[in-house]
């Protein structure tokens, strides 16, 4: 497509979620008097083709290098033909691990998961970004046994395994990323300030998730031994100082703590049961604060960074977590919306 076509661009991407892309074009050449006029774009897509590989990069001309915000392919064409103005067309596409999906299968693993991460990747020619230890800084535990893939697509497979180790799971261009959460961990990737590089935030605080104790219990599927563990949180090392956890905060409000039995899950030893019930834990603080924030386009300001956000107050301060950003550029110039979180106040 001639980038004079080009009416708007936007890229998403999520921790939980499918990155994607929408490019809305102009589907209408005048001629110029030159020739007759026409469709650009529909009369045989052949410059859109559905299944065609794209690639966008977006940042500033007279700035740092572009970023590559996305690797994916068409996946969905939306002419208009309206009643006033000229025609245009929305192409839409999503990221490689939408090959993953719609295609269920049954296959019995014995590796741990990151080998299962590479191997399934490589099957659809990605290379594979795996992280071999919790981030307890344990190894990831070994199968005992086959690890069941039943009736399930490998998207699905992966993001059902990574929920359980609290990992992470999402395309970053042509690689397949199995990772922990970088939640906390990472520097951030830019300090906003409201009233300044920070445009606007809304946050939430959400109190009904928070969990203090998370008990895992099942029994070995062959032997029929009982496997039991229980994770409780650990306030110090999790917020920063002078700062107070969710759950902490729940049981002062509430007096209570709020504890959790698990056992409908399939879980073959005890390092299985142990990462899940910390898993569980983690989860279940990530959602205390949240909010939306708006600033100018930032390519930088990704899904799986750490943003600090200031000028908001005590509360509200902080160090957060994006879970989504959203970058369009068009008439109105280059924004960005992301949405973050963090487990303190």
């Amino acid at each position: 497509a001639a980038g004079s076509d080009f009416l708007s661009v936007e890229v998403s991407d999520s921790i939980s979620e499918l990155s994607g892309f929408t490019l809305v074009l102009n589907n209408w050449d005048d001629g110029g008097g030159r020739r007759r006029p026409g469709f650009k774009y529909t009369e045989d897509f052949a410059a859109i083709r559905p299944g065609s590989r794209v690639e966008i990069e977006m940042g500033y001309e007279d700035g740092p290098p572009m970023e590559l915000m996305i690797t994916g392919v068409i996946t969905a064409l939306d002419p208009s033909f309206p009643a006033s103005g000229a025609p245009t067309i929305t192409v839409r596409g999503l990221d490689r691990l939408h090959e993953m999906r719609n295609q269920p299968k049954s296959v019995s693993w014995k590796d741990n998961d990151a080998d299962i991460a590479t191997a399934i990747a490589a099957s659809y020619g990605m290379r594979a970004r795996v992280d071999r230890t919790l981030d307890t800084g344990e190894r990831l535990p070994t199968p005992d046994g086959v690890v069941p893939q039943q009736n399930m697509d490998d998207l699905a497979f992966l993001v059902e395994r990574a929920r359980r180790i609290n990992f992470e799971v999402y395309a970053c261009c042509d690689e397949l990323c199995f990772v922990q959460s970088r939640e906390g961990q990472d520097p951030v990737a830019l300090r906003l300030e409201w009233g300044t590089s920070l445009v606007s935030f809304s946050p939430t605080l959400t109190f009904a998730k928070q969990v203090s104790e998370v008990t895992v219990r099942a029994w070995h599927p062959y032997s029929g031994e009982l496997i039991e563990v229980t994770e409780r949180r650990l306030d110090a090392e999790e917020v920063p100082p002078g700062r107070r956890p969710a759950d902490d905060l729940v049981r002062e409000l509430f007096r209570r703590d709020k504890r959790e039995i698990i056992t409908s899950e399939g879980v073959l030893t005890a390092a299985d049961a142990k990462a899940l019930a910390h898993s569980v834990l983690e989860r279940s603080s990530d959602p205390f604060v949240t909010g939306t924030a708006q600033t100018v386009g930032v390519p930088l300001l990704r899904a799986g960074r750490n943003v600090e956000l200031t000028g908001l107050g005590k509360i509200f301060d902080g160090k957060y977590y994006i879970t989504e950003s959203t970058h369009t550029i068009d008439e109105g110039g280059y924004q960005t919306t992301i949405h973050v979180r963090k487990a303190y106040v």
